[in-house]
């Protein structure tokens, strides 16, 4: 059985994801979380929130059994991004407008196949796994509320 790289597998899935899941419950890095409560009818994914003071987490469980948790700023705004799960994400849905650095980001950095990361001023992805175990998070190292690390990004 020939292995496919961590990278060729996330990208593909996304896009696979995109064609196939087009109403996945979900808010997407930079963009209002106001969204996301309007649609699990619509992609049959469970959701339950929770305000830690500076900021929101929503977390979803998709069909696939993947969950996503994504960060709100006191503005409204999703800063950050985390899943984990046997299959990707629709991370095209999920990083927006910052999908194409992403995707331009992971073509030119081959350094290993079962990790991917994606480190730039504006947007920070880290990714890892194989397949039926995937997790990562994606965030906007600027927009971290004060006091917000990283490392709270699980």
């Amino acid at each position: 059985m020939m292995t496919v790289g961590l990278k060729s597998w996330l990208l593909t899935g996304a896009l696979g994801a995109a064609a196939l899941w087009p109403c996945i419950a979900s808010a997407t890095l930079g963009e209002p979380a106001s969204s996301v409560a309007s649609e699990p009818q619509q992609s049959r994914a469970s959701i339950k929130a929770s305000d830690l003071g500076t900021y929101r987490v929503q977390e979803s469980q998709l069909p696939t059994g993947t969950v996503v948790r994504e960060y709100a700023a006191p503005n409204g705004n999703v800063f950050a991004v985390t899943w984990h799960g046997p299959f990707a994400p629709n991370l095209k849905e999920l990083l927006g407008r910052y999908f194409d650095a992403y995707a331009a980001g992971a073509k030119a950095n081959h350094a290993d196949h079962n990790h991917v990361e994606v480190r730039q001023s504006e947007l920070v992805v880290q990714a890892a796994g194989h397949m039926r175990a995937t997790s990562g998070r994606a965030y906007l190292p600027q927009a971290l509320p004060s006091g917000v690390t990283p490392g709270d990004l699980q």
